[in-house]
């Protein structure tokens, strides 16, 4: 009777490795988000000190902040895909530990991508300013560094919360009851890392050709 309990004590822990693989694909982009807010808030000043900056330079100076979220995002999904892997594995090995919830990844994956659609909106923003016909950066200029503010908190926020749940033990509420409704939320939330990775490229790449061409 008591190995029957210590077992299902087992049970019940939910596996570290099977949180800690997908959280840190979702939480590795958060200090990339820091780093090109940080370097978009240098765009704005760049361009308060230099009046008649042009949109070339302007867009180049975009890109540029781009880059460290666009490379991020790639190893994201790598790391993504490996978690993957390890969900699959354990959906066809006997394990003493429990898998994490369809929930877990749900809000794992969600809390992940907030500082990537708070960047991406800041930047949509900085774009719509310095498009031709619009009322300036200076008009947007409050709005965008409130985005681009709340990126870096979400982000900071994000990154505690996702170690925070990879580590520590978690309720059994949180043990999935469904192994393959849990794999396909993993995989969906892959594909959600993937679609910021190609969005953030193909921006990044137009910028690019503003930079050079000097026309949206």
């Amino acid at each position: 009777m008591p190995d029957q309990v210590i077992e299902s004590a087992r049970v019940r822990r939910v596996s570290v490795l099977g949180r800690l693989v997908p959280a840190f694909s979702y939480a590795v982009t958060a200090p990339a988000c820091i780093v090109s807010a940080l370097l978009l808030f240098g765009v704005m000043r760049a361009m308060r000190m230099a009046e008649m900056a042009g949109i070339s330079a302007v867009a180049g100076g975009m890109a540029e902040a781009n880059l460290p979220i666009s490379i991020t995002l790639y190893f994201a999904t790598a790391v993504g895909m490996i978690g993957i892997i390890v969900a699959v594995i354990r959906l066809f090995t006997t394990n003493t530990t429990a898998s994490p919830s369809a929930w877990f990844f749900l809000i794992a994956g969600c809390i992940g991508l907030a500082p990537l659609l708070l960047l991406w909106q800041g930047e949509t923003v900085f774009i719509q300013a310095i498009s031709p016909g619009s009322a300036g950066v200076a008009r947007a200029a409050a709005s965008i560094q409130l985005w681009l503010t709340l990126t870096i908190v979400f982000a900071l926020i994000a990154d505690s919360i996702l170690l925070i749940g990879s580590l520590v033990p978690l309720p059994a509420v949180m043990r999935t009851r469904r192994a393959y409704a849990a794999f396909l939320i993993l995989v969906l939330m892959e594909f959600g890392l993937i679609a910021m990775a190609v969005a953030f490229q193909m921006r990044t790449s137009w910028l690019q050709q503003v930079r050079f061409t000097g026309r949206f």
